[in-house]
């Protein structure tokens, strides 16, 4: 059965008038005019039937710029943005001109008119159709881009191989994949990637993960005969390769392959380095090449990841470590450095053990370096990202993630992260539809009623300000990462103890936002502009405290008061609510933020070099 990605090229579109074939053009909806009186609805097509792309208002001499001035964000949320169109007819311009002309003539006027002469230079109007049978009235169908090759029909997977790259092609190409199920596509050394949004399989194999074992065992050495070809043919070092009389199609485990071999590849004969050097220019040019050369100086590799919210960075980022954890394993199987052969797991070495080593042998397993790399992606998820708008799981922080690798046996010796940008003002308020940090929903969904009486969290995610005070129902998502997150504590070597403190700060953080603040009444009822605690924090402040370590009175005294000092002398100026309140809450960021910090030095810690 012949795919979709494996039909041949589309045939021209031909008019069945005049037996020509059509020029076929990327549309542009910037191009789009405003809606008039005029209907360009077909019989099958009845208006309203089909939503219009949004007209993009434009002065008048815009309409004839190179460059219109657009709005970007109507132009690129437009579904029919680069889709293909043809002209179904030239609006003439002149018509309204010359109707007007005869108008005077009838009426008397007696003032010659002159006819308008077009111009090579004048924007030609024209009503096109989109590939989905929408019309459209466009102010200039010169400016319409043309597709020119088979190869814009097909969605190839290199979009430098296109015979004209432009934006329109490229984007065109991109939906074309996405549709076929394709969402890499590479630019030279570079993969693009589309958020699919749901589970994915292997194009033309249901059922077959995407991102398995299997598959990445297939990409493992796919690139090693185009290491240090970036620089002198990029298409070619990007492009889907040859492995086992296969065509292995773009793919994350292709660009962490490629880093992972140009890596142990720097380290190399000094017969082969000089080849592989001199098609880097930028490396011919540092002044200690030489140097480096006859010393066989590692060459780091690194692997960035860019993308909008909800492009799928942190997914992109959890794949490539997953791959580089995976084949690098096998060099501790006696495989060495990403060789053959499957790595057993703990069940597998349990039973071939004797029953008084199985547990031994699973726990040997579950904290090997490999599996503590991988166990740092559900922690600083848990503590990092948060539901938004755009993304149920967007990082909520930056990350520099460094790993080291052993270049003789190619295993992984050491890891370290770099955390930056946490954002804090997520910690005490969320717009609506967006969540707080998940470990906080996690606990309230995944810990029994005995662990939520204990840290005073009985009420629920309804009861606590810094989570909105939207009743929730309890999450399965939540309670499965729960567990997971708990699992990742263990396996970087928390405690008991310690994971009960961490769940206690959590929960501090919490009961601090239920601190209020009010004015101070006088003796005759009225208010001034000091604040102090209700009545109804006393418990919040109690519980907080307590679980933080602290002295509630000296809590108390650093929200409702400022320590000024003036000629060496310490004052103690009252605050009012509004202050207050902004005291509260940034004793809460810090809190947390002190957590969020801790988990990565301790993450950090278990994954340092030996």
């Amino acid at each position: 059965m012949m795919t979709p990605s494996a039909k041949g090229p589309k045939a021209r579109t031909v008019d069945l008038v005049t037996g020509k074939a059509k020029v076929e053009y990327f549309f542009d909806p910037s191009l789009v005019l405003p809606p008039d009186n005029d209907s360009f609805d077909t019989p099958a097509k009845p208006s309203g039937s089909l939503p219009r792309t949004p007209s993009i208002k434009r002065k008048p001499s815009e309409l004839s710029s190179e460059h219109p001035s657009a709005d970007d964000g109507v132009l690129f949320s437009s579904k029919h943005l680069f889709m293909p169109c043809t002209v179904v007819k030239d609006i003439d311009s002149t018509a309204s001109a010359s109707t007007s002309s005869a108008s005077s003539a009838a009426s008397g006027d007696g003032t010659p008119k002159k006819d308008h002469k077009p111009s090579s230079d004048d924007p030609v109007p024209a009503l096109v159709k989109t590939s989905d049978g929408q019309l459209h009235k466009i102010s200039d169908r010169r400016k319409l881009t043309p597709l020119t090759s088979p190869d814009d029909y097909l969605g190839i997977p290199d979009v430098l191989h296109l015979p004209n790259v432009t934006e329109a092609s490229l984007l065109h190409a991109l939906r074309l994949r996405y549709h076929l199920d394709e969402i890499y596509t590479s630019a030279g050394p570079i993969l693009m990637s589309v958020n699919p949004y749901k589970p994915m399989t292997v194009p033309g194999t249901p059922g077959e993960d995407l991102y398995s074992e299997d598959r990445m065992m297939m990409y493992r050495g796919s690139t090693a005969n185009f290491v240090g070809a970036t620089s002198g043919n990029g298409a070619l070092a990007a492009m889907a390769v040859a492995a086992g009389g296969k065509t292995l199609p773009c793919h994350l485990f292709q660009v962490a392959d490629r880093a992972y071999t140009s890596l142990l590849s720097s380290v190399v004969a000094e017969e082969v380095e000089p080849h592989l050097e001199e098609e880097d220019p930028m490396v011919m040019m540092e002044k200690d090449h030489e140097q480096k050369r006859r010393n066989h100086v590692v060459r780091n590799q690194s692997v960035i990841i860019s993308g909008e919210s909800g492009a799928g960075k942190t997914e992109a980022t959890k794949k490539i470590m997953q791959y580089l954890a995976r084949i690098t394993a096998k060099g501790k199987d006696g495989a060495g450095g990403g060789g053959g052969g499957r790595r057993a797991s703990a069940k597998e070495k349990a039973e071939t053990s004797s029953p008084d080593d199985a547990d031994d042998a699973f726990r040997a397993n579950a904290t090997s370096l490999e599996d503590r790399v991988l166990s740092s992606n559900p922690l600083l998820e848990s503590f990092g990202n948060a539901r938004t708008l755009k993304n149920d799981n967007s990082s909520r922080f930056g990350k520099f993630i460094k790993i080291s690798f052993n270049t003789d046996t190619g295993t992984i010796v050491g890891a370290s992260i770099s955390n930056y940008l946490l954002e804090k003002t997520r910690i005490t308020t969320q717009i609506e539809g967006e969540r707080n940090y998940h470990i906080f929903y996690q606990l309230f969904s995944g810990a029994d009623e005995q662990v939520l009486a204990k840290f005073g969290l009985e009420g629920g995610i309804a009861s606590f300000r810094y989570l909105g005070n939207r009743a929730t129902l309890k999450s399965r998502r939540d309670a499965s990462a729960f567990v997971e997150t708990m699992a990742c504590l263990d396996q970087i070597g928390v405690s008991e103890e310690g994971k009960n403190e961490v769940l206690g700060i959590i929960a501090a953080v919490l009961h601090l936002g239920n601190i209020d603040f009010e004015l101070v009444k006088t003796e005759g009822g009225n208010s001034n502009e000091n604040a102090r605690m209700t009545d109804s924090s006393a418990e919040s402040l109690r519980m907080a405290c307590f679980l933080l370590g602290l002295e509630e009175s000296k809590v108390s005294e650093a929200m409702l008061t400022k320590l000024l000092t003036i000629g060496g002398k310490t004052i103690h100026k009252p605050q009012d609510v509004a202050q207050a309140s902004d005291k509260r809450d940034a004793f809460a960021k810090l809190v947390y933020s002190s957590l969020f910090l801790w988990m990565v030095n301790k993450i950090n810690a278990t994954l340092s070099e030996d």
